[in-house]
């Protein structure tokens, strides 16, 4: 019930403390180690690399290019499919790939400041990669 004005301190303190005990804590298992492990084993966690494909803008210096990857998502307020496209640096070893070609990505350790890429390799005109 709500406080009124007749409500004296000890029976609010009263309801507000059988209010709290009823509500459930957020995390109540306690973390107890397995029986199994009493030394941790190494974790080897293998994730998929991310890759991306898009169209090669511009190339800055020998081995590295900057490529263009455009999604349609839809608006917030409107809903009609915008064009949205960001822009990323990648490492191409080899030289393999010029300015306008289609071509893939994967993600790698950081080489610089901007690039966190790898080439991996050039896509058909079509837009779908071809195998390797």
């Amino acid at each position: 019930k709500p406080f009124s004005s007749t409500t004296t301190t000890a029976a609010a303190a009263a309801m507000l403390t059988q209010q709290f005990a009823t509500i459930t804590p957020r995390f109540t298992a306690a973390r107890t180690p397995t029986a199994a492990s009493p030394k941790r084993a190494s974790l080897t966690v293998t994730a998929a690399a991310q890759t991306l494909e898009g169209r090669v803008v511009s190339v800055s210096g020998t081995k590295s290019k900057t490529l263009l990857v455009e999604r349609k998502v839809p608006h917030p307020k409107y809903v009609k499919r915008v064009n949205k496209s960001a822009k990323f640096m990648f490492h191409d070893e080899d030289d393999s790939c010029k300015v306008g070609d289609r071509v893939e990505i994967v993600a790698c350790r950081p080489m610089s400041a901007k690039k966190r890429f790898e080439f991996r390799r050039v896509c058909a005109s079509n837009g779908s990669c071809a195998a390797e």
